[in-house]
Order: structure tokens, then C-alpha cells, then sequence
């Protein structure tokens, strides 16, 4: 028997860690005692599990036991994890189990909502801070939106978000999360915002729009004119945003 490649010891000890059950073959493929393959594997298993659990604690507890060891395993069983970073099996099995779960009735409604928000806030911990351009010492009406560059959103129906007893509870309209981590912060924080604040805060995200032309295209869109209470509603919004660290500043 020839002696096999390093190419083909490599997949033969990856599928021994993903595969349901490890093939009598590829244990013998790598010779050493297969005991010691069999403990690599439930340490490896153990770790791709664990970094899961920590990642969508909420989602493990509603999805049970037996439910998140069956996606863990389906997912495994694709060769596992893609990304070079042991961290990015959170993102890639709620990708690939999702719509198993969302297609479960026996399920809670909110848990796709959760999935994805537990999901997301995962990532923006990960996210890399990069030099942002310079903002203006004062924010500019007339300027451009410079947006915190760790930002990333989900859209929810329920208030995933929420710890207290108002958690889970269904809306009546979807609201949009923005999820980000403030300079020098490693916590991730949440903004909620509603439909009409989402439509403004959009408004800011396109390129090159100033905060002034946002505004107006805002208004035109809804074929209204500023009233007090728009602008007293959007002066608000824009505060929380900067307030937060959503909104670093503006550039021309």
C-alpha cells in the first residue's frame, strides 16, 4: 500500500472530526492508535460546539438540546468550517440551520428573529476597527454622514433584544437593530429603531448624501413638508445616533 499524501492525511482527519461517524478507513489511513484520533475528534467537536453555544446562547436554549446537536451535526456533515477563523462557525451554522428551524411549527415564531440578531452581534465583535476618515470637530448639517464602521443591522418582528419582560414581545411594525462597538469598546451595544426613523437613518447611509439632502429626500419621498414634529423627531434621532457613536461626524 503506498504511502498517502499529506494532502490526503489532511481531509482523511477532517472528515474524522466532521463526518456523523468517523470511517474505519480514515482511522486506519492515519495509522496511530485510532484512540487518540477518536479524542482529537471529540476535542475538535467539543470546541466547534462550545464557540456555537457562545455565540447564539439564547438560540441553543430555545432550539433544545437534540435540535441544535442535530444542526450541529448536518452542518459538520458539509466539511464544516469554511473561514480560516474557528470563530466564524457561529455565522455559518445559523446560515445553514436556519431554515430548518424556521420551517419547524413547533417552534417559537421569534426564533428566526433571534437567530439573526444573535448571529449578527456575534460578527460585530469580530469586526475590525479600521482609520475612519476625519470628521469635522463640530457635526455639519450640510455634510456628509461618517458612520461608525463597525456597524452591521438586522431587521426583528419581536423584540429579540430586550432582557426584561418585554422580551420576545411582537411588533407591530419591523423595526430595524443596528448593532456596533464603540472606539476603544470591545461590548457590542444595540440601537432600535422604528420605521420611520429607519427610513431617515437610511437616508444618511446612501454615499455621498449630506444630512441635509438625506432629509429632503425623506420628505419628498412621503410628499411632505417639514412640520415641527418631523423635525423635532428627527433632531432626536440624529442626537442618539451621534450620542452613541452610530454617527462619528460629517466630512464635505
Amino acid at each position: 500500500m503506498s504511502t498517502p499524501s499529506l494532502s490526503e492525511v489532511q481531509r482523511a482527519f477532517s472528515r474524522i472530526c466532521t463526518d456523523a461517524t468517523p470511517s474505519e478507513d480514515d482511522l486506519a489511513l492515519l495509522h496511530a492508535p485510532r484512540e487518540r484520533w477518536l479524542l482529537y475528534r471529540r476535542m475538535v467537536r467539543s470546541r466547534l460546539f462550545g464557540m456555537v453555544k457562545s455565540g447564539l446562547p439564547r438560540t441553543v436554549e430555545t432550539v433544545g438540546k437534540a435540535r441544535f446537536d442535530a444542526a450541529m451535526n448536518a452542518y459538520l456533515a458539509t466539511g464544516g468550517v469554511r473561514s480560516r477563523y474557528i470563530r466564524d462557525v457561529v455565522n455559518e451554522l445559523a446560515d445553514h440551520a436556519l431554515p430548518t428551524w424556521e420551517a419547524d411549527e413547533t417552534l417559537p415564531p421569534h426564533l428566526g428573529d433571534l437567530v439573526r440578531y444573535e448571529a449578527t452581534k456575534w460578527a460585530v465583535g469580530s469586526v475590525e476597527w479600521p482609520t475612519t476618515e476625519a470628521t469635522a470637530e463640530e457635526l455639519d448639517f450640510d455634510g456628509v454622514p461618517v458612520h461608525n464602521p463597525t456597524i452591521r443591522t438586522t431587521t426583528v418582528r419581536f423584540r429579540v433584544d430586550r432582557t426584561d419582560e418585554r422580551r420576545d414581545e411582537r411588533l407591530d411594525a419591523p423595526h430595524r437593530v443596528l448593532l456596533y462597538r464603540r472606539p476603544d469598546d470591545a461590548r457590542v451595544h444595540g440601537y432600535v429603531l422604528d420605521p420611520k426613523a429607519t427610513e431617515l437613518y437610511q437616508a444618511w447611509c446612501a454615499p455621498d448624501r449630506s444630512f441635509a439632502d438625506g432629509v429632503r429626500a425623506v420628505l419628498a419621498a412621503r410628499g411632505r413638508e417639514p412640520e415641527p414634529t418631523f423635525v423635532e423627531s428627527m433632531a432626536g434621532l440624529l442626537a442618539g445616533l451621534v450620542e452613541r457613536s452610530i454617527i462619528l461626524g460629517s466630512r464635505r
